[in-house]
């Protein structure tokens, strides 16, 4: 498919140098919107964008966290705001997604005009050090067995790894039963624990803990294998089927942005993410750095609800 050819690799161009040429629009600062509270994973990311971004711009960079409603509130503040390239968001696979989550939906997902890609992170399905099956064999042998006994454990309801997990039971003719968590480090600590046996976890947050035989890897739900992690097989690897869970971060800006304003901004974004430190320094904090056309992510977006959109209601999610 299309979709997994561009997650498959970093789209990282090496867009050619803005030569120091200023884009200040009248002095405005970029307004780069976080659906998240400060100290999480995608205000990481945003931080570590920021001051490269702004070098290439010749404009402020200014963070601004709109958290709630599992992203929703930024999506609707942005789908709001003057189209005059000044504000842009960090979205994510979910962006097409809120339909099938938020009964009375004030934006339209569509709408949003792409920038780029900003980076990625591969998902790994992994166990607690004394869960009882040796392998993933093992886990759908038992929840074949046992419809809905085998649990397993995500940073909450309809994140890629949520996603992913269900995919995966999908594709094997099993039932699963999930247990949302309120984001990576409680699941993380309840897996540390033994209280959940199994969870679906960014490579990142678990990969210190499969070093030290503290948890177990089962399978990388990525089209390949992890560059960290490279001896964990991948699901498609093991027969399991095609199961994806990369999170992948996305820039959009709001409806009606005009070409000329979308070009200067993804000019920036890509030659902020192409060079060799920066995407040294993404790979420290736990990312890879993509890039890209605006094309090549829209193309991406416009498949994720067909994608996905089976995914949720066989999981029986419905809109809020």
């Amino acid at each position: 498919m299309k979709r997994r050819t561009l997650v498959a690799a970093p789209f990282v161009l090496g867009a050619a140098a803005l030569g120091g040429r200023a884009f200040a629009q009248g002095g405005a600062p970029l307004r780069l919107v976080v659906p998240f509270p400060p100290g999480g994973g995608t205000d990481a990311l945003a931080r570590a964008v920021q001051e490269p971004m702004q070098k290439a711009l010749g404009q402020n960079v200014i963070i601004d966290n709109k958290g709630g409603a599992g992203g929703a509130l930024a999506h609707e503040f942005v789908s709001k705001q003057p189209p005059d390239g000044n504000t842009v968001l960090i979205s994510s696979n979910n962006q097409m997604l809120f339909p099938f989550l938020v009964a009375h939906l004030t934006f339209d997902p569509k709408a949003f005009v792409p920038v780029g890609f900003v980076a990625k992170q591969e998902s790994v399905f992994v166990g607690s050090a004394d869960a009882p099956w040796p392998d993933l064999a093992a886990i759908t042998a038992a929840a074949r067995k046992a419809p809905g006994e085998v649990q397993y454990g995500t940073a909450g309801v309809s994140t890629p790894m949520h996603l992913s997990t269900e995919r995966y039971a999908m594709l094997n003719g099993i039932r699963l039963t999930h247990v949302p968590f309120r984001g990576t480090g409680p699941l993380v600590t309840d897996l540390l624990g033994g209280h959940v046996k199994l969870g679906m976890s960014s490579v990142t947050s678990v990969l210190p803990h499969l070093q030290s035989g503290k948890l177990k890897a089962y399978g990388m739900a990525a089209p390949e294998r992890a560059a960290m992690a490279p001896d964990i097989r991948t699901f498609k690897e093991q027969g399991f089927g095609d199961v994806d869970g990369t999170i992948v971060y996305t820039l959009i800006a709001p409806p009606g942005t005009p070409a000329a304003a979308v070009a200067r901004l993804n000019e920036a974004l890509n030659a902020a993410v192409s060079t060799p430190e920066m995407r040294e320094e993404l790979r420290k904090r736990g990312f890879v750095a993509m890039g890209g056309t605006p094309k090549q992510l829209a193309d991406w977006t416009a498949v994720q609800a067909d994608l996905w959109g089976p995914v949720l209601k066989a999981a029986g999610v419905k809109p809020e």
